[in-house]
């Protein structure tokens, strides 16, 4: 496969525009966009890619699934299925049979069971308190355990995920340092270690993950901001204390490449990606800072592993990048408009 469709979830045009990724020619082509009359907060793609979800910020909020079709990546509108709060994060188990999504307003994750065709059963939400500030919830690779952040109380969180209701059950939390601000979270691509992004002190950790257990051990924490950029460590943004000053550090998004050698994170404060590498032992190196479009919330990298694309919140923009694939680096190969706000990446494949 060496074509994708890029959906870009627009937060302040209130629409996903879809543009189309030839890997093998290296070239991202602008497409549809789609109108949703309400702010996208999110975006979570199913396994087999052929339904996104989008949460959006309707009243009361609200998750639309979207078919997706066509030689270009179009956008078919599905049914709604009312959430019990506002997502700051959305992911599907790997199995396909449940969403699950991490409030940070209203501090707590849920998950709703999918049917055989990606459909959510609406009647059969649960949710779960994991601290102040939930901001991400993903899923071990293997199924069994759901992972989750609390970004205001620095802990991650994780319970065993039941493989016929998706219920979860509470087996343990490990604390990250105060202040850090766990954010977001992925795994390598064996599961046996977990990285989480901390959005107010920049670091990654890595931690070893028990499989039978589901329990965390930290083995590395490093900083993921160059001292050349001169920020300072960052707080909570919430509302409930002053505005962070404009050089504090800003995390936003992780990713680590398909053969986990490398990973990348995104400060929005200096507008720059940060590439990690992966050492043979498991050892995380920073090696290269690389400015991109302002205000990088969103950030993925194409299921072949060749390319990164990088949006800008404020600068309303999509770039694609090439990845050395000995050095990890970033090679700028062409930017794109997009709607206004981006702030979140899916691929679906295209035939």
């Amino acid at each position: 496969m060496t074509r994708f469709a890029v959906h870009v979830a627009c937060a302040d045009a209130q629409s996903i525009d879809t543009f189309q990724l030839d890997t093998g020619a290296g070239a991202l082509t602008s497409g549809p966009s789609l109108a949703l009359e309400s702010k996208v907060q999110c975006l979570a793609m199913h396994p087999e890619g052929r339904v996104l979800y989008a949460a959006l910020a309707t009243s009361p909020p609200t998750v639309r699934s979207l078919t997706i079709g066509g030689r270009d990546g179009a956008l078919t509108p599905g049914p709604d299925a009312d959430l019990p709060a506002g997502m700051a994060y959305l992911s599907v188990s790997p199995a396909g049979n449940a969403l699950l999504g991490a409030s940070y307003n209203d501090h707590l994750v849920s998950v709703m069971n999918l049917d055989a065709d990606g459909g959510i059963l609406s009647d059969t939400t649960s949710t779960e308190a994991p601290g102040e500030h939930a901001h991400a919830v993903v899923t071990s690779p293997d199924g069994r355990f759901a992972y989750a952040t609390a970004l205001g109380d620095d802990l991650i969180v994780w319970w065993t995920l039941d493989p016929v209701t998706s219920a979860l059950t509470n087996r343990g939390q490990i604390a990250t340092p105060t202040g850090s601000g766990p954010r977001h979270l992925r795994f390598s691509p064996a599961g046996d270690t977990l990285y989480a992004l901390h959005e107010m002190s920049g670091e990654i950790a890595a931690y070893a993950r028990d499989a039978g257990s589901g329990a965390l051990i930290e083995q590395q924490r490093i900083s993921s901001v160059s001292p050349e950029l001169n920020l300072v460590p960052g707080r909570v943004r919430d509302g409930s204390g002053p505005e962070p000053a404009a050089n504090a550090i800003w995390c936003a998004e992780l990713q680590v490449s398909p053969d986990g050698r490398f990973l990348y994170s995104t400060e929005r404060s200096s507008s720059t990606i940060a590439v990690v590498a992966v050492g043979a032992d498991g050892t995380l190196a920073l090696v290269d800072t690389v400015p991109t479009q302002a205000q990088p919330r969103g950030m993925n990298i194409d299921p072949t592993g060749g390319f990164l694309l990088a949006c800008g919140e404020a600068s309303g923009g999509l770039t694609l990048y090439a990845i050395d694939p000995e050095s990890g680096g970033l090679r700028e190969r062409e930017s794109l408009d997009c709607s206004a706000g981006p702030r979140w990446i899916e691929f679906s494949p295209l035939t």
